[in-house]
């Protein structure tokens, strides 16, 4: 049978306000020690689906999470390789299968030691609700579950006593029960605090605590969610300020705040441009203004849209020989085959098809020099190595 380290088997664990440390909750299964921690977890009511900011462009750096989770570690003492169950499961007819959601740290073992089959040992139900570990001889699992409840109207705030069910399914036989351990625990949901109470005048909270002390308040918990309406009025604004700072970078602000974006940086944006480009091309608008007229600047412009090294030649005269019969000095004398003060620029491409040719060359004047001409060929072909 399965004991707690430091309290009886049968006293149950109290229901009390959770300590300021985090408590470490022990078991074993023979050979296989069991830890969780916290054993009392708090889980806050908030609303299910709110937006959340856009995360698939994410900056080079990133703030740190707190989210709350239940941390579970096994640690074999002996030499077999065990496959061990887990699972949350309460009595309470509150409590729904449905919050567990089971994560784990994929391991990558060596050839040695089995490679990918020992890795496909770990399995993890579709709902999340279940998880299968293999513990080799002598090593460390750790494991993580979140409660996801959502202030949905149905999710009852309370104390919900549950228990971490470990099974040993190494040596378990069809139709038998497998070798079990519990550890007992604490879930705790509460609503929301509001934080509008500590920013009201002195003279509200003084009729809400007439006797000084705020341990007992008067009708708290009616007056406290009365103004929570008003905070999640406020919520949206509040999550946009603390995430303004990404509105100011070309790789996390929404894609309808990059043309805003752009005229910060006095950088002509075509809407239909792909997104990933005019991100790029927020990102180098102070490099390119550098660069601005010169071989550079316009090869790097023409490189960011289109996605190909173009060829720029400033000389494009073709090599000619002089003959027998040649004359010099006449008005049909030509040398070369294109005006003074033009450039030609060349993009090979398989698919020229794909390129915009009135956007090529609208980024092409943008770029020239102002007393230079140009000609654009867009030809068919394996592009330039960059």
């Amino acid at each position: 049978m399965a004991t707690v380290k430091g309290k009886p088997p049968s006293e149950p664990p109290s229901v009390g306000p959770p300590s300021g440390r985090m408590r470490e909750m022990t078991s074993s299964l023979g050979h296989l020690d069991v830890e969780m921690t916290p054993d009392t977890f708090v889980k806050v009511l908030e609303p299910g689906g709110t937006s959340k900011p856009d995360t698939r462009l994410r900056p080079l750096w990133h703030r740190v999470g707190n989210e709350p989770v239940i941390t579970i570690r096994l640690t074999s003492t002996d030499d077999r390789h065990r496959i061990v169950r887990l699972s949350l499961e309460s009595e309470d007819h509150r409590w729904n299968p449905k919050w567990v959601k089971w994560r784990f740290i994929a391991r990558r073992a060596t050839e040695l030691m089995g490679g990918d089959a020992l890795d496909a040992q770990d399995v993890l139900t579709p709902d999340g609700a279940i998880l299968n570990l293999l513990v080799a001889a002598g090593e460390s699992r750790e494991a993580r579950v979140e409660i996801d409840a959502f202030l949905d109207g149905y999710t009852q705030t309370g104390d919900y006593l549950f228990d971490l069910v470990v099974e040993d399914l190494t040596d378990a036989e069809e139709g038998e029960p497998a070798p079990t351990t519990t550890v007992p625990g604490i879930l705790k949901i509460t609503h929301p605090p509001c934080r509008l109470l500590d920013e009201l005048p002195s003279i509200y909270r003084e009729a809400m605590y007439p006797d000084g002390h705020e341990e007992h308040p008067v009708e708290p918990v009616f007056f406290e969610r009365y103004m929570l309406g008003f905070e999640d009025a406020f919520k949206v604004l509040r999550a946009t300020l603390s995430n303004l700072d990404r509105l100011f970078g070309p790789f996390s602000t929404p894609p309808d705040l990059l043309v805003w974006l752009a005229v910060w940086v006095c950088m002509p944006l075509d809407e239909n441009w792909p997104e990933m480009r005019r991100r790029r091309l927020i990102r180098e608008a102070v490099e390119l203004y550098r660069w601005r007229g010169t071989r550079y600047g316009l090869s790097r412009y023409l490189r960011i849209y289109t996605g190909v090294e173009p060829e720029i030649n400033d000389v494009p005269f073709v090599g000619m020989r002089l003959g027998p019969d040649a004359k010099l000095g006449t008005d049909a004398t030509i040398l070369g085959d294109v005006p003074p003060h033009t450039f030609v620029v060349t993009l090979a491409t398989p698919d020229p098809d794909s390129l915009d040719e009135k956007t090529i060359r609208d980024i092409i004047r943008w770029e020239k020099p102002a007393h230079t001409a140009y000609t654009l060929n867009i030809v068919r072909g394996a592009a330039p190595q960059q």
